[in-house]
């Protein structure tokens, strides 16, 4: 086993320990998020702490993670320190652990403090110009900005992994979650920016604003900014669906394979 736990929480490394105990994790906790990976919610002492399991590794990342490369909740733990040291907020990162075995790992556990900040998809609704979601969307796009400006690149910039919530003086405030996946550089070209922006999963109306707030803040022209990452998020989408096209074949073949 593999533990690392965040100074201020080392009274909670019992409750972290128990999670490499064999079904400790499934048969405890609430779940929130039920899929390739697992996110449930723990209630400890005072605190409420939501726990991603990395789940259905196949052999070549059980090697990969196990030897060559830092897990993914190794790297979810490490990305949150460095992103609260540029000023991008995220949920408290608390620990990560890894079970290994004949040097494969076999489960990776990330710990976070559960957020009291909500969804944003929601919000994110066709009108674009509802005052409300207009204001949203507006903060949102100085949030990206300021992300790009200290160089992070979220390889999983989906609206899913973005939290919101309002600062009591008329604005918001936000925060990444899926923390895994992301780079961080030096400087970050305009193509770059908008290479990200892409993966935003929100309806054409909300994305176009975004990127004119982005434009805007940016002082970059607005219509330029608009038409190529309305073609970078058409392509974007397109290689997505083929993917899924692809992927939903093999497995209709697969099956019907094993069934002949």
């Amino acid at each position: 086993m593999r533990i690392r736990i965040a100074p201020q929480y080392t009274a909670s490394e019992s409750f972290i320990r128990s999670l490499a105990r064999p079904g400790y994790f499934e048969q405890n906790g609430r779940t929130l998020q039920k899929g390739r990976n697992t996110i449930k919610l723990f209630a400890i002492r005072d605190h409420r702490y939501v726990v991603k399991g990395y789940e259905h590794l196949s052999y070549i990342n059980r090697l990969a993670y196990g030897v060559f490369r830092k897990s993914k909740a190794e790297r979810a733990y490490c990305h949150a320190v460095r992103l609260r040291n540029l000023g991008i907020d995220t949920p408290t990162e608390v620990a990560f652990l890894e079970t290994r075995r004949h040097g494969l790992l076999q489960m990776c556990y990330f710990v976070a403090l559960y957020s009291e900040y909500k969804p944003l998809r929601p919000i994110m609704g066709p009108d674009a110009q509802n005052p409300e979601a207009a204001a949203v969307l507006e903060a949102l796009a100085a949030f990206l900005l300021r992300m790009h400006d200290a160089g992070v690149l979220h390889k999983d910039l989906n609206i899913g992994n973005i939290l919101y919530q309002e600062d009591g003086g008329g604005g918001y405030r936000f925060q990444v979650i899926d923390t895994n996946r992301m780079q961080f550089r030096r400087r970050l070209s305009l193509r770059k920016r908008l290479d990200n922006l892409r993966r935003l999963s929100c309806p054409a109306p909300a994305y176009l604003h975004i990127l004119e707030a982005y434009a805007k803040l940016a002082h970059v022209n607005t219509d330029s900014v608009q038409l190529k990452g309305t073609v970078m998020r058409l392509f974007f989408e397109m290689r997505q669906r083929s993917k899924r096209w692809m992927k939903a074949f093999l497995k209709k073949r697969i099956h019907s394979e094993k069934r002949d």
